[in-house]
């Protein structure tokens, strides 16, 4: 949704993650003088010189009031603290919580989280607390360099996969406004598209592969390219064309996976939890939750050094607190009988890791994130370059696969920005300033709303038949107004009319479905998604049968709705309410 603001003081945006979330900001000024002038301050410390980093683990600790919330570093160094002293029982600590609105099965508003003990809290609250914890921090650091901001001179843009659908935008759009951001305060912007807006500003010499001479920002008019978004969680790929005036138009919708960094992580702890078991592992991450944060930030430098070439094995410190766990057996032993000797090899307080098994923990994910890739390109020829950006883009292992595969091959050029992993939080603040950069988008499913037209014997089950007024109908019917795969400029808008069908009623309620299925029928079909409930109030309500024209707008990041009485045109107030 474009925001009211005509000219911000600040755009301040929050990329929040699977892995991790980081917050940047630019003023005013220093857009007009260089778009790519954007603070992204490395400001967390993950208790290592080499972990300081723009971005922190996602990651909330609450207590049983559900507040005193830290988040990231702090609120896994002050959980384990906790674990330690034997305190933690009245806190929640939730991780990598994101996935769930990708995965969506069930997924409500009223839904709720299981942090690491199993306790649970609705997930609204913890999302909003996430990103209250987030615009507190930036709010912090404008304060202490004496930037005299008000809050109604912010503007906020939170980032969300391109292959989310409806209601998980919609779900972090009313999680921000919880957490105290204005929702006309505010814009939702899709990953990869931030990303290749802040790429176009970018010289050539901040891109890794400079000797390719490819000057991305400077593509002419025509020029098709693939963003591949590969984050902690999810791999988000889509095709622009850059059209005249550096504006982009989507040709393909976006697609992908959860194939990002915390793949090859879980694919880590599964060979520790082969080796040592099941129960031993949970033991491990329950009981010695230091050691298990420990763990996983010395892998995660390891993911970061890995490439095609490495020949030299990794090393990663062994924590005590496995042997404690292998009940009779020490770590060593049990390595020693398994699968994985001698690919990993305990030395003194170091596991030594082969990189050829550590590239094979990649293979799982980069496998299919190529072969996902294949299929794209299959069906989209004109493509010149591959633009790899995200966190786990930032691997060279990661570039060295997708380069040997895809570059030039027909002509395609693989691309990776210095520090890809920020390119999402600094492109958001530059689509803060211009959200309708992407002219066109291509729908990623087919919309409509819950009717139950007259029952036709010929076209509707005898299950579905339902009497209504006195006359035989069909329930569940999908009444489709627009169809995936649709190409749809900004502002695009599809116009309905709906009319009261009982005296003096006050509202029309409709609710509105998606489907990955260009032809629904019902809306009980498999991959059928209830969008939300839409309630338009009709003005002085009378006896008679009145009408309303309702306007589906889309080409935004997100579904707009507008009404209108029918004979006057005049704008009636609707609300686009999320499933409960």
């Amino acid at each position: 949704m474009a925001f009211k603001m005509d000219t911000p003081v600040i755009v301040a945006a929050i990329d929040f993650g699977t892995a991790y979330s980081g917050i940047a900001f630019q003023f005013k000024h220093e857009f007009e003088k260089d778009p790519t002038k954007i603070s992204a301050p490395q400001t967390w410390n993950g208790g290592k010189p080499n972990l300081m980093s723009h971005k922190t683990p996602t990651c909330l600790l609450l207590d049983n009031n559900e507040e005193s919330s830290s988040f990231g570093y702090e609120a896994e160094d002050k959980y384990a603290d906790l674990c330690m002293d034997g305190k933690h029982t009245d806190w929640y600590f939730f991780r990598r919580f994101k996935m769930r609105l990708h995965e969506r099965e069930g997924f409500t508003k009223s839904s709720k989280l299981e942090d690491v003990s199993g306790k649970k809290m609705e997930a609204i609250v913890v999302f909003s607390k996430s990103i209250e914890c987030l615009t507190k921090v930036l709010i912090e650091m404008l304060d202490r360099q004496g930037a005299l901001v008000r809050q109604t001179e912010i503007h906020w843009v939170l980032t969300v996969p391109a292959i989310w659908d409806e209601p998980s935008k919609q779900f972090m759009r009313e999680a921000a406004v919880m957490a105290g951001i204005k929702s006309d305060q505010l814009d939702i912007a899709l990953e990869p598209e931030a990303a290749a807006l802040y790429c176009q500003h970018l010289p050539l010499d901040r891109f890794v592969d400079k000797a390719d001479d490819v000057h991305f920002g400077a593509l002419p008019p025509g020029s098709t390219y693939m963003v591949v978004d590969l984050g902690g969680g999810t791999a988000d790929m889509t095709i622009h064309q850059k059209t005249k005036g550096n504006q982009l138009k989507e040709v393909a919708k976006a697609s992908g996976g959860p194939w990002g960094g915390t793949a090859v992580e879980n694919e880590f702890l599964g060979t520790l939890e082969d080796i040592i078991s099941k129960d031993a592992m949970e033991m491990f991450r329950k009981q010695y939750i230091y050691d298990y944060f420990d763990i996983l930030r010395e892998f995660e430098l390891v993911k970061r050094k890995i490439s095609m070439k490495t020949e030299d094995k990794l090393t990663i410190k062994k924590p005590v607190a496995l042997d404690n766990v292998c009940e009779g057996n020490s770590f060593k032993e049990l390595l020693e009988k398994s699968k994985y000797s001698p690919d990993i090899v305990v030395h003194l307080d170091k596991l030594r890791l082969s990189p050829d098994f550590v590239r094979e923990l990649f293979r799982h994910i980069t496998d299919k994130i190529v072969k996902h890739m294949e299929v794209i390109l299959s069906s989209c020829e004109n493509v010149i370059v591959i633009l790899l950006v995200g966190g786990m883009s930032e691997s060279l292992f990661v570039q060295d696969i997708i380069r040997s595969r895809f570059h030039g091959k027909n002509g395609v050029r693989v691309i990776t920005p210095e520090e890809a992993g920020l390119s999402v939080l600094r492109g958001a603040v530059i689509f803060g300033r211009s959200p309708d950069v992407i002219e066109t988008r291509v729908l990623r499913y087919t919309y409509g709303v819950y009717i139950t037209p007259e029952f036709d014997p010929e076209v509707h089950p005898e299950e579905k038949k339902i009497i209504k007024a006195g006359n035989f109908h069909c329930r569940d019917v999908f009444g489709v107004f627009i169809r995936v795969n649709t190409p749809v400029e900004i502002g695009h808008s599809v116009t309905k009319c709906y009319s009261t069908i009982a005296p003096f009623q006050s509202a029309i309620r409709l609710q509105i479905f998606s489907s990955s299925d260009p032809e629904p029928k019902f809306t009980t079909d498999p991959g059928c998604l209830k969008v939300g409930e839409l309630a338009i109030f009709i003005p002085d309500p009378s006896a008679e049968q009145r009408s309303v024209f309702v306007e589906f707008k889309f080409g935004y990041t997100e579904l707009q709705v507008l009404a209108f009485e029918a004979t006057t045109r005049f704008p009636i107030i609707t609300s686009l309410k999320m499933n409960e």
